[in-house]
């Protein structure tokens, strides 16, 4: 009786420590895992929690919000340092007018493209802090080329910003700030 206790005890022991070995090896289960930006495209994943199935949809709507909201920020601050690189490179007489102006259509522009962002991958998993609740997740995603080519498009409404505004000179210097989001 004592070797089959023994034996069970070690059995147990040794299910018990495979067991906790096995948790690391598992693979996530986080929504959306390739919601990063990337040298073509700007993404952000935004959460929200449910704390019941009638407020899921609001959720995900409050998800997809947060997300557009933080992909304002992200492709705004990486808009400026590419209007204010391309600007230092390009001196002109009335380059405080210059950059002013191509600021403010960046901003435009940016602002326009974000209310049409659609949402790419959604997804849902239990709360860990909040018992029965459902975290809402929500990717969106604008790319680098729709930004170029908006503000590029309003550039050339303007005349004095059109016989300024260098397209390719532009183009590469944000596809290097592009480069330094991964």
């Amino acid at each position: 009786m004592k070797r089959v206790s023994l034996f069970l005890g070690v059995a147990l022991m040794a299910l018990f420590m495979a067991s906790c070995g096995s948790g690391k090896q598992v693979a996530s289960t986080y929504p959306c895992p390739d919601c990063k930006s990337t040298t073509d495209v700007f993404r952000y994943l935004g959460q929200h929690v449910a704390s019941s199935d009638r407020q899921m949809q609001q959720a995900r709507s409050q998800a997809a919000n947060a997300a557009r909201v933080q992909l304002a920020s992200m492709v705004e601050v990486t808009v400026k340092s590419v209007v204010d690189n391309y600007t230092s490179e390009y001196v002109t007489g009335a380059e405080s007018d210059f950059r002013q102006r191509l600021q403010n259509i960046s901003r435009t522009v940016v602002n326009q493209l974000l209310v049409g962002t659609p949402v790419t991958c959604e997804g849902t998993m239990p709360s860990t802090s909040i018992q029965g609740a459902t975290i809402c997740f929500a990717c969106v995603e604008l790319t680098g080329k729709s930004v170029l080519d908006g503000i590029a498009s309003q550039v050339s409404n303007d005349e004095k910003l059109r016989t300024d505004f260098e397209y390719e000179k532009f183009k590469k210097v944000l596809e290097e700030e592009m480069n330094k989001l991964q």
